[in-house]
């Protein structure tokens, strides 16, 4: 999930910008967004730095105990086993929501894709003055949520059918068919930090609150 802003004002294209991340990851900034973070009950230690392209270790039910937090600049990013669903309760608008609140000026998108035995996909991309655009289902099957204003955000981005299509992202008239994590990559844009070996994040074990830990657990543990 990232939140990019509120103090710097979004421009309207992703590829707009003068260029990408480049401030250093600020720790204490960092495990102050942790704590405040929804699904965060406590934060008990930060246990080390690792870059953003590192991908976080899933094996083990204390694995789900580590989430990681970038802060650079203006840029925030957070990824957390606890935003994974299955359709029951769509952790990732929760959370995006409440970041809206504490970032009224910020530019946020969030995306959560898991596989339980079929992919389980939830994105969520949320522009200033744009109602917020929410997708979540099974790719490919019924029932699908879409809320929101597709081409507004669309509009909003500065994302023309030249721009998806030179980034190889498909809009379908069903959207059960469409790349929603695509155009979250497009949202977050030269600002995505995901994947990036050059930016460095902190590694925090933490205790999430109880709805957390349960919803984890149901994804990631269901044999146990």
């Amino acid at each position: 999930m990232g939140v990019r802003g509120p103090h710097h004002h979004p421009r309207p294209a992703p590829f707009s910008d003068p260029g990408p991340v480049r401030a250093a990851h600020d720790p204490v900034r960092a495990r102050e967004f942790a704590e405040a973070f929804g699904t965060v009950d406590e934060v008990l230690e930060e246990v080390q730095s690792a870059p953003a392209a590192e991908p976080m270790a899933l094996a083990t039910r204390q694995d789900l105990d580590f989430i990681r937090v970038g802060c650079w600049g203006n840029v925030l990013a957070i990824s957390d086993p606890s935003l994974a669903d299955n359709g029951t309760a769509r952790p990732v608008r929760g959370q995006a929501t409440a970041l809206r609140d504490r970032y009224p000026g910020a530019r946020i998108v969030g995306s959560a894709h898991v596989d339980c035995g079929e992919t389980h996909a939830e994105d969520v991309i949320i522009v200033p003055g744009v109602p917020l655009l929410h997708s979540e289902g099974w790719p490919g099957e019924e029932p699908w949520t879409l809320t929101g204003d597709l081409q507004a955000v669309l509009d909003a981005l500065g994302i023309t059918p030249e721009v998806l299509e030179e980034e190889d992202v498909e809009l379908s008239d069903d959207p059960r068919y469409s790349d929603w994590e695509g155009l979250s990559r497009l949202a977050l844009g030269r600002y995505d930090p995901w994947g990036r070996a050059d930016l460095l994040t902190s590694v925090f074990r933490v205790r999430h609150t109880e709805s957390a830990t349960a919803l984890m657990e149901e994804i990631w543990l269901p044999d146990v």
